[in-house]
């Protein structure tokens, strides 16, 4: 299952540094512009090329995690369509039509997903002429009525090319119409959740966006420098206010193993897709069906503020970042540009030149293993132990494992009853980068593994003091499906 190249789209690349001010400004502003000017950014809000007409293919986020109430589960999460407003009866954010949103799991190591979960949708439209509220009363339940646009999916479980149907005409919970028109969003959240035969579980669900952002730190990969006087600057997440579509499913650990054994074989790698349907122009339409183009990726979080220190929207057109898009995990290991960037990340010299600190010595293999391959002892990570390479997997063939840009999670590591939000560098080896937790920070330990960390001394405390104010959203949950009801207006 090899998806298609996307085409490049346009984009420009920065031409001067950026004050920490305006880089906020400048984040702040790709991030509500999905919503409010009929644009979007892939990959992390911000960090990945833009969609710019579709920002309902948009990726926003990515996680895989121990489920810490069912703890022989993974749940796999992807948030998609990010800045969506406050609920309210004017905006609907469907997921699209005619396109698959795919998690897929590598349990060998190949950059090839051995499982694959993929979600299609279709709609259910009632309104007068396919426009206006999506309800005309108060909504009790998903079979109401009043429900004049709803949304089916299909999901499906693909393995050795073949597509196994878990959920058909599955309902997902609709975006949030108010609170006069939806005064229980949560019980209809809670009839949108499937229980599968298999102890598989699965949601697709508005909910208010879990992504935890220091723009502080933005300001620092984009600029190098947070402001004049960052002590004064708040940790000010703009997002904590916003919706975003989300897809999670939970699945028992032995599923995704190499060998359905998650003891002997206990480490994945991760990533999402999505693809829209196609037709080859250069054949006749009447003799083929649909084909699927890549047109969004998200793995490890960041890629591209970590290695160029840019964003979507500022970005060379048809370079490294629109490649990254388009291209398959499995042909990562070819990508010789990508694996050479990676060796010499932008971000450090420009923090240090700015603020008077040491700079790691290159070539930063911590950094490429980080991206590439994941924490091990002996292959650069610098962390001094190993967790989540695929060569940990007994049944892997050591001599087929490749690099490539996936989320890699040691479904081994026991449960913390004290998680970290800075997970591994902070002694919390269940946490990010061994998958990510939906409450982990991820900008502030990808920035103190640039500054060397764990092998160097910390500078985080110079770069980053305590904040005069602080936006964050609500904690996550503890059972599934963990992300937080979206907010909503009137």
């Amino acid at each position: 299952m090899k998806p298609s190249p996307a085409l490049p789209r346009v984009r420009r690349r920065p031409r001067t540094l950026l004050g920490g001010a305006l880089a906020s400004s400048v984040l702040i502003g790709a991030a509500l512009g999905g919503p409010l000017l009929g644009t979007g950014t892939a990959g992390g809000h911000v960090d990945s090329p833009t969609d710019m007409v579709n920002s309902d293919t948009d990726l926003a986020d990515l996680y895989a995690f121990t489920s810490p109430e069912a703890p022989d589960t993974v749940t796999l999460a992807v948030t998609v369509r990010p800045a969506q407003l406050p609920g309210n009866a004017a905006l609907n954010y469907p997921f699209t039509t005619r396109s698959r949103y795919e998690i897929h799991v590598d349990s060998r190591g190949t950059g090839r997903p051995d499982t694959t979960y993929r979600w299609t949708f279709r709609n259910e439209d009632k309104r007068p002429f396919k426009v206006g509220p999506i309800a005309f009363a108060p909504v009790r339940s998903l079979n109401d009525p009043a429900l004049m646009f709803r949304q089916l999916y299909t999901l499906e479980r693909v393995r050795n090319g073949k597509a196994e149907v878990l959920v058909e005409d599955g309902i997902a919970a609709p975006s949030h119409a108010g609170a006069f028109l939806m005064p229980d969003y949560g019980a209809l959240r809670k009839q949108a959740v499937r229980q599968l035969p298999g102890n598989i579980k699965t949601l697709a669900t508005q909910s208010a966006d879990p992504f935890r952002a220091d723009i502080r730190v933005f300001g620092l990969f984009l600029a190098g420098t947070v402001g004049p006087v960052p002590g004064y600057l708040p940790d000010l997440n703009p997002l904590s206010a916003t919706n975003v579509s989300t897809l999670l499913v939970q699945v028992p650990k032995r599923d995704l193993a190499l060998r359905g054994d998650p003891q002997r074989n206990p480490v994945i790698g991760v990533w999402s897709t999505v693809s829209r349907e196609g037709v080859d122009l250069s054949r006749d339409l009447r003799t083929q069906g649909p084909s699927y183009r890549q047109v969004a990726r998200s793995g490890m979080p960041h890629v591209n503020f970590t290695i160029y220190g840019s964003t979507g929207i500022l970005a060379r057109p048809g370079g490294a970042e629109d490649r990254a898009q388009a291209r398959p995990a499995a042909d990562d290991h070819k990508a010789e540009d990508a694996l050479k960037d990676a060796l010499h990340p932008v971000p450090p010299a420009r923090i240090g030149r700015l603020n008077n600190l040491p700079v790691p010595a290159g070539p930063r293999e911590d950094i490429r293993a980080l991206l590439y391959s994941g924490i091990g002892k002996d292959n650069g990570s610098k962390f001094g132990f190993d967790l989540n390479t695929h060569a940990r997997n007994a049944d892997a063939d050591p001599d087929a494992i490749r690099p490539a840009e996936e989320m890699r999670l040691n479904m081994s590591t026991p449960l913390t009853a004290n998680p970290k939000a800075g997970g591994v560098i902070d002694g919390d080896r269940q946490g990010f980068p061994n998958g990510r937790r939906i409450n982990d920070h991820i900008d502030p330990p990808l920035l103190r593994m640039l500054m060397g960390e764990p092998a160097a001394k910390p500078v985080i405390p110079a770069l980053l003091p305590p904040p005069i104010a602080k936006l964050q959203p609500a904690p996550a949950q503890n059972t599934f499906p963990y992300v937080n009801l979206p907010h909503a207006g009137l």
